[in-house]
């Protein structure tokens, strides 16, 4: 019985260990963290080196692309 008891216990202990920050922590903090990294990211000039594909004209969304997303050819470096 006493096993149980201490057992019980420990486990409420566990659990409130593991939910407290969820409970009592600043809410979002992380999140905005994320945010304000993500808007930093995008707020950066872009230097896109190509505009289009010289094979078949698509344009190419990413700056980091290496190869056209439509025909599959080496975009000029």
């Amino acid at each position: 019985m006493i096993a149980l008891a201490i057992g019980v216990v420990l486990a409420v202990v566990a659990l409130g260990f593991v939910l407290y920050p969820m409970f009592f922590s600043k809410p979002g903090s992380i999140d905005d963290q994320i945010e304000a990294a993500v808007r930093a990211y995008r707020e950066q000039p872009r230097e896109q080196k190509h505009d289009r594909c010289a094979a078949c004209g698509t344009p190419v969304g990413a700056r980091d692309a290496r190869y056209c997303s439509n025909c599959g050819k080496r975009l000029p470096a």
